[in-house]
């Protein structure tokens, strides 16, 4: 177990999933934890659970599509502890509609909440990692943030800038002493297709069976917990479906085929022969 004892940790996207996880190892690994999300009441349940490993915890409830409120919350955020360690930008929102069938204002909602949200926390609460010379920012992108698939048009591209946008911000934090870490899960066991939003703005409100009994959400936590520790800049959490950022890189052709029609059942076969294989 890392120790992270004395550190202040902000996760957004903290009420479930991915963020709610990072809240128990981080509370374990004795760190004070700033928990952030829209629903006060999951929020509560998870700090209800905090509490048994005797960790100090804050809740903020914040919207990331109201960009114009997320100064204030960086001064709330920062008045809970005193300062901000690590900022875990993990909240985000899904995708499953056709491009064409998806309305601009679902579009701009995407945006908001996967890229420009991060974008605003992180530019208003770097100034004050960079006065303590010491801060980490981590950044939940995902697979669709390396290359786009079917009915994931606005997604893959919030997670496309947010790429771009924090790989630029590393290079020009250099020698601060801030870091960035981005993490790339791939197929996890959560409710995010059911949190999607269909092209009309509507909830997709459906776990799609690959997501059922994928990668689970306690490894991928532990697994980032790692990769903070060891600063890493960007990596990979998720099972065998990272073989496709190696196809990616070796034949962009080859994985643009690959993607077209129905990945997703693609990959379920594919999946099956490479258990197959390993037997």
């Amino acid at each position: 177990m890392y120790s992270f004892k004395g550190k202040v940790v902000w996760i957004t996207g903290a009420s479930s999933g991915i963020g709610e996880q990072l809240c128990y190892q981080f509370a374990q690994a004795g760190a004070s934890i700033i928990l952030s999300a829209r629903s006060y009441t999951n929020l509560e349940r998870v700090q209800s659970k905090l509490s048994g490993f005797g960790a100090k915890s804050r809740i903020i409830l914040i919207d990331l599509e109201l960009l114009n409120q997320l100064p204030d919350k960086v001064d709330d955020a920062l008045a809970c502890f005193g300062r901000i360690d690590i900022l875990v930008n993990n909240a985000g929102i899904g995708l499953r509609d056709f491009a064409l069938a998806t309305s601009l204002m679902t579009d701009k909602k995407i945006m908001n909440v996967n890229y420009f949200g991060p974008m605003v926390l992180t530019k208003e609460l770097l100034p004050h990692m960079i006065e303590r010379q010491s801060g980490q920012v981590v950044v939940t992108s995902s697979l669709s943030g390396k290359y786009g698939v079917p009915r994931t048009s606005a997604y893959a591209a919030s997670k496309h800038a947010l790429h771009g946008f924090f790989e630029s911000l590393r290079s020009e934090l250099v020698g601060s002493g801030v870091f960035i870490t981005i993490i790339v899960p791939g197929i996890i066991q959560t409710d995010i297709t059911a949190h999607a939003l269909k092209g009309d703005g509507t909830l997709f409100d459906r776990v799609e069976a690959t997501y059922q009994s994928a990668y689970s959400t306690e490894k991928a936590a532990k697994k980032i917990l790692q990769a903070i520790i060891k600063k890493k800049e960007e990596v990979f959490i998720g099972g065998n479906e990272g073989i496709t950022l190696l196809l990616q890189r070796l034949s962009p052709w080859l994985m643009r085929r690959f993607i077209r029609n129905h990945p997703i059942k693609r990959w379920r076969k594919l999946k099956r022969r490479l258990n197959f294989w390993k037997k």
